[in-house]
């Protein structure tokens, strides 16, 4: 891929370097000459195509650094693109391995306690930085694609306008409302503008949404409303969502979105050890570019031989694949990961071996780093709460818990991931934040998931 070409007025972005010192440090270098004169490198006097690419290079990496590669000194900023501006419409800026981080004790983003700020943190080097996103004072977050925000309105009850937002740049698309897909709906055709969204509520419980940019630069959404199996889409600028004639098929959990499009798992049959796996490609525009044509229906593109467990099936992205993980039997006591493009290849041979990779599985599958920044991350794993639960009648009423707990790949064992304390222990451990960010329910309402279920609610 070429490097990104610079223009005049590319400036700073959004986020920039914490120390001038550093950035001064890093034009001149340092060292010295042997006579104890400072020898001074040109950094700064880098040739403006030798930094392009080089910058290109940061970029192919992590957003962050690209941007505080963009910091060390003016020349570098000029010979360079600006993110501000193209972080929408050049995926090369989606900040992909960003999640938000769950903060829990009922701080959900736009609290006053947080002063307008949102904080953010890398899945691949465990980096955290804090954002003023002052947009979340009316706003409530659907969902994440890309490390982008799928922003809902929510101060007006009547107002279903849909945004994207790119958190460290601050560039934002705009959708049609939601509400736009009633009409499409035959049983709300007749219903009072009230009635019709209050009915829209459900559609919200569990959403997973693609982005895709045209050559043009039009952004399209895809959105899949898990509760009610139905796909919608619209492109920026739209007058309304279109909402796809048929419904997805039934999935053994939350569809999963994957350079553009949605994937999903289902059973193959009732009395079958199968499962299979579907695809649903983004809407094309037509030749002039004017209009998107009718979205396709989702199609079988692998089966393989798991056990068809509702919930205990997942596709997880590991770097620029896709992974399928599930029981081998039914005791739910092994766990095999397979990879999709050896399945669609015919091998159907379980890997044991996904290096520094560790998965979390929840209705949102991550893959999250292991390195010395996440401690209690350990690497070639599978955190999940799948076995049955523990029953406590010490409380008052019955407490359940689920174990969160990681499964050892190489060796096919499993060990706690987080400790077995009823009320859990606070301050929570940033496993508990990871794992919480697999919940959608929990994730964007200033809760964390630690594994008790009970009739009073030990969730702060």
């Amino acid at each position: 891929m070429p490097p990104p070409r610079r223009e005049a007025s590319d400036r700073d972005a959004t986020i920039t370097s914490d120390s001038s010192k550093r950035r001064r440090r890093l034009a001149r270098g340092g060292g010295s000459d042997g006579g104890g004169g400072e020898v001074v490198r040109p950094w700064a006097s880098l040739a403006e195509d030798l930094v392009e690419l080089i910058g290109c290079l940061v970029l192919a990496g992590d957003l962050l650094e690209y941007i505080r590669f963009r910091a060390v000194c003016s020349h570098w900023a000029k010979s360079t693109l600006r993110p501000r501006g193209r972080g929408l419409v050049d995926p090369r800026f989606h900040p992909r391995r960003w999640m938000m981080l769950p903060e829990g004790h009922g701080l959900y983003p736009g609290h006053p306690n947080l002063g307008g700020y949102v904080r953010f943190f890398s899945l691949s080097t465990g980096t955290f930085v804090r954002v003023h996103l002052p947009l979340f004072d009316d706003h409530v977050v659907l969902e994440s694609v890309d490390g982008l925000l799928l922003l809902l309105r929510h101060r007006d009850r009547h107002d279903t306008t849909v945004r994207l937002l790119h958190p460290f740049t601050g560039d934002i698309a705009e959708f049609p409302p939601l509400s736009s897909l009633l009409p499409q709906m035959e049983r709300y055709r007749y219903m009072s503008e009230d009635c019709k969204l209050s009915e829209l509520r459900p559609y919200l419980g569990g959403v997973c949404a693609t982005v895709t940019v045209g050559a043009a630069g039009a952004i399209t959404v895809m959105i899949a409303f898990d509760t009610r199996r139905r796909v919608a889409h619209a492109t920026a600028g739209d007058q309304r969502w279109t909402l796809s004639p048929c419904k997805l098929p039934l999935l053994l959990s939350p569809p999963i979105s994957f350079q553009g499009k949605l994937y999903g798992v289902s059973p193959k049959s009732l009395d079958e050890k199968y499962v299979l796996i579907w695809q649903i490609d983004p809407p094309t525009l037509n030749v002039e570019g004017s209009r998107l044509l009718s979205m396709q229906q989702a199609r079988i593109i692998v089966e393989c031989p798991l056990v068809a467990i509702m919930d205990i099936v997942h596709l997880v992205e590991c770097g620029p694949e896709l992974m399928l993980v599930g029981c081998g039997d039914t005791s739910c006591t092994q766990l095999v990961v397979y990879r999709l493009a050896d399945l669609i290849s015919g091998r159907i041979i379980p890997l044991t071996n996904i290096g520094e990779h560790a998965l979390f599985l929840g209705d949102r599958s991550l893959r999250v780093s292991s390195n010395k920044v996440f401690p209690s991350i350990i690497g070639n794993s599978i955190t999940c709460n799948y076995r049955l639960p523990i029953h406590d009648y010490s409380q008052v009423g019955i407490c359940e818990q689920r174990l969160i707990e990681h499964y050892h790949l190489g060796s096919g064992t499993w060990s706690l991931a987080i400790p077995n304390d009823n009320p859990p222990a606070s301050p929570y451990m940033l496993i508990h934040h990871i794992f919480t960010c697999c919940y959608r329910d929990h994730w964007n309402k200033a809760l964390i998931v630690d594994g008790w279920i009970s009739d009073h609610n030990n969730v702060p």
